[in-house]
């Protein structure tokens, strides 16, 4: 690079003589102004520090230390948002901005951003009520079904799907400057920047604006359990370091050890945790995301699996960003991957990774007799209510490289994951978690029953939403449901829920659903996983009420699949006291029964 040059460094002496004045404008990392540019950096243990870029040919402008002492900063006239920068410490080690919007890779430059250039336009942020929400999580460099990396910009071509299907949350993978362009993105190399491969800052803004405007939130992925280990200018940022660890936004003992590098961030260090907690109000104010969540908060408030001993200053952090999210984005919502109610941390939910593989389980083994109803009804009662999320597939459970995982339908059937018994498993799962009592999410293609594992190299097959058309129709009914858009199955939008059947001998589940209660209210699922046709009239399942249930919905018709068995009647009576009716199931699959007529003719 030309700033390495025997020209610069003589004009870095001959600059550093001169004395430079501290800036006494507000904002940390560089803050472009009418004049020129703002530049700030925390760099406590320097001797010196400088700023060269574009602006003025790569020769060094000294920073003054603030009266703090441990930032440094100058107002430098004429830099311009587009332009590259770097900083110099001690008049030799050369490093990006901690807080750059914007870089040109994770080996590159810094490049000054205007946060507030961009043009939003008119389109509110969606207020999803908490109810309503159906979350579709999506990795941006595979999700639009080009060569990895996809774009910002890719993606919002397929936006129109995800709001067709009736979802009402994007959950992004994470999006910050990551190695490479290929990623999964839980190795973040610049916490504050957009990674340049998916198209940078600017085309996440159009990207959250293209899903406003078709009333999609946007909840983002953030990672600070560790950072890096690679490309990370952070290590030992401004020369120091201690015991071999990663000086200033590091752990430089042995609370440092994640299982992804020794770089968990000091989160007892007032800058650090400063840092993270502007690095999250990024998102909600110049960004206008609408949720968040933590990956990994258990490497927050705890060590490790071999030392789980909380750890205070992780704890206190998470509570003092969420209590002050809470206070000023009331709207915005507050998720864990886990742990997010071990300690009082202010998190509105957490996925449920044990209701995940207590549903999978009885989906995927591969016999009968091994599938557990009475796991199901633990799953569906044990934690019933809008602060869990509930799925069957989610990135880290759907990946070849996590212990060989793969995708539902693959799981049940390796040899042919479009066979009618993965289909039709994959399909009762998901039926599962769309009428629990909680707040349903899938990956991108599972509701086209994408087979191959999930990789950052593998993009979306967006023919599958062709071959498996049926499939997208089945979870777009599901979802109409679960939201109750038709005024049928106002049950579905409660937390209320109560298995009344569990039979283990015949694979059957039964249980009713209910939000304000009454019989205009109460929703009834009926799940069958086993093998066998119910279809004699002979099995019984008692129902909240006497009268007329009308079928909404069955996972077992042929809208869905040709070759599914359409077993069961458009509705049911039931009589008697307790109120009972034969309900005729088809094998691996669940119906939904209402009082209230379907807004649509029945699913046969």
């Amino acid at each position: 690079m030309k700033y390495f040059r025997p020209v610069f460094l003589a004009a870095l002496v001959s600059a550093a003589v001169a004395a430079s004045a501290q800036s006494a404008r507000p904002g940390m990392g560089s803050v472009p102004h009418a004049g020129g540019t703002t530049f700030r950096v925390w760099a406590p243990f320097a001797t010196s520090a400088a700023v060269a870029g574009e602006f003025n040919s790569w020769n060094a402008a000294p920073l003054a230390r603030d009266p703090s002492g441990g930032t440094w900063s100058a107002d430098i006239p004429g830099a311009r948002p587009g332009q590259r920068y770097k900083y110099l410490f001690n008049g030799y080690i050369w490093k990006r901005d901690p807080r750059a919007r914007q870089v040109t890779h994770s080996n590159g430059d810094s490049v000054v951003y205007d946060p507030a250039a961009f043009d939003w336009g008119g389109a509110p942020a969606p207020d999803v009520a908490r109810n309503d929400l159906v979350i579709y999580q999506l990795h941006v460099g595979t999700f639009a079904g080009k060569n990895p990396p996809a774009t910002f910009d890719d993606a919002i071509a397929r936006l129109d799907h995800i709001r067709a299907i009736g979802a009402t949350a994007v959950q992004l993978m994470p999006v910050n400057e990551f190695p490479g362009g290929r990623s999964w993105g839980y190795n973040p190399s610049d916490p504050f920047a957009i990674e340049t491969d998916y198209g940078g800052p600017d085309a996440l803004k159009r990207f959250v604006r293209a899903a406003h405007e078709r009333g999609l939130a946007v909840f983002v992925d953030v990672v600070h359990n560790h950072y890096g280990p690679t490309d990370l200018d952070l290590w030992s940022y401004d020369g120091a370091s201690w015991n071999g660890f990663g000086g200033i936004y590091f752990y430089n003992d042995d609370r440092a050890h994640t299982p992804w590098g020794s770089t968990r961030p000091d989160y007892g260090r007032p800058e650090v945790r400063q840092y993270i907690r502007d690095q999250v109000f990024m998102f909600a104010e110049e960004y206008r995301v609408d949720g968040f969540r933590w990956d990994s908060v258990f490497h927050i408030v705890s060590f490790s699996e071999q030392n789980p001993a909380p750890n205070p200053e992780g704890i206190q952090m998470l509570r003092d960003i969420n209590l002050e999210l809470a206070r000023k984005h009331p709207r915005l919502v507050r998720i864990a991957e886990d742990h997010a109610f071990h300690h009082d941390m202010g998190f509105d939910a957490q996925w449920d990774i044990g209701y995940r593989w207590a549903i999978f389980h009885p989906v995927a083994d591969a016999w009968d007799v091994e599938r557990n109803m009475r796991d199901v009804a633990g799953a569906l009662s044990d934690w019933p209510g809008f602060r869990r999320i509930a799925f069957t597939e989610a990135h880290d459970y759907v990946a070849g490289m996590n212990y060989g995982r793969s995708r539902v339908p693959t799981m049940i059937h390796p040899e042919d994951p479009a066979s009618l018994w993965a289909r039709k498993r994959a399909l009762l799962g998901a039926a599962i978690v769309f009428t629990t009592p909680g707040i349903p999410m899938i990956f991108q293609g599972q509701e086209m029953n994408e087979a191959r594992s999930f990789h950052d190299d593998v993009p979306m097959d967006w023919n599958l939403t062709n071959t498996f058309s049926g499939i997208v129709r089945a979870y777009a009914d599901l979802i109409r449901l679960r939201r109750n858009l038709c005024g049928t199955t106002p049950g579905l939008q409660g937390t209320g829920v109560y298995i009344h059947h569990v039979d283990n001998d015949n694979k059957v589940v039964a249980f009713v659903r209910w939000n304000q209660g009454g019989p205009a209210d109460d929703v009834v699922a009926v799940a069958n996983f086993s093998s066998l046709d119910f279809d004699q009239n002979d099995y019984a399942i008692r129902f909240p009420s006497a009268g007329t249930w009308y079928r909404q919905f069955s996972s077992d018709s042929k809208l869905y699949s040709e070759d599914f068995g359409n077993v069961g009647a458009a509705q049911v009576e039931a009589a008697g006291d307790p109120p009972a009716a034969t309900v005729c199931m088809g094998k691996y699959s669940l119906q939904i029964f209402s009082r209230n007529p379907p807004a649509f003719p029945s699913p046969n």
